[in-house]
């Protein structure tokens, strides 16, 4: 059996550059049944050429191994959020309010799309309440500016994630039923405007806009 060496980058064609990580030889192989693959000294392998990462298999386990790994250097606690990333997304999303503000539009929506590319790249222990969060509140700015700048349907999809993700988000619903009422669903759009209203009956805005698409109904 062959064993891995010094953390190295596994490079193939279908991949790419991944990581794998060192396994010691003096530890016991073993093969999950039923499956092509083989556990070594706690990593997943596959069973042919025992690697991490194989395009002969298609397979790829760099993920799973990461985990694996920091959770054992992390006494199974997992690790922190990245705090550098917490600040670009953060960093991002202040440009475009800034941008959105000065009704630089078009700009702004791409520091949003730039700040859920970054949030898209947190890993899989991150909360699942910051990854909500954070993608909730770029993609309903984003839509802001799709509306803005008459790109209803592209808002209108915006809507339609950040409703499902926050469904007792107000301004969630605000923002898709301003898209809808610009794509001329004013029916549909009104119930919107209700579930917002009834979601925060303070907003005046959501109220004077229910309001409107009712005269249309």
């Amino acid at each position: 059996m062959t064993t891995t060496g010094t953390l190295a980058a596994a490079s193939s064609t279908a991949f790419g550059p991944r990581p794998v990580f060192p396994t010691a030889a003096d530890k016991e192989a073993y093969e999950l049944a039923g499956q092509d693959i083989v556990l070594h000294d706690g990593l997943l392998h596959c069973k042919s050429h025992m690697k991490q990462v194989c395009a002969d298999c298609n397979a790829d386990y760099s993920t799973h191994n990461f985990i694996t790994r920091q959770l054992a250097a992390n006494k199974m606690a997992l690790p922190p959020a990245n705090p550098q990333m917490e600040q670009a997304i953060q960093r991002l999303k202040t440009e475009g309010n800034e941008l959105f503000r000065g009704q630089s539009h078009f700009e702004a929506a791409q520091k949003y799309t730039e700040a859920l590319n970054v949030a898209a790249q947190r890993p899989l222990w991150d909360a699942s309440t910051t990854i909500v969060e954070e993608t909730t509140v770029l993609m309903s700015n984003r839509a802001a500016c799709l509306l803005e700048l008459g790109h209803a349907p592209e808002a209108y999809w915006d809507t339609e994630v950040v409703t499902r993700l926050k469904r007792g988000w107000s301004k969630g619903h605000f923002r898709m039923g301003r898209a809808l009422m610009d794509l001329g669903r004013c029916g549909q759009a009104a119930n919107e405007f209700r579930v917002g209203a009834s979601l925060d009956a303070s907003a005046r805005e959501i109220q004077s806009a229910l309001e409107t698409a009712e005269e249309y109904v």
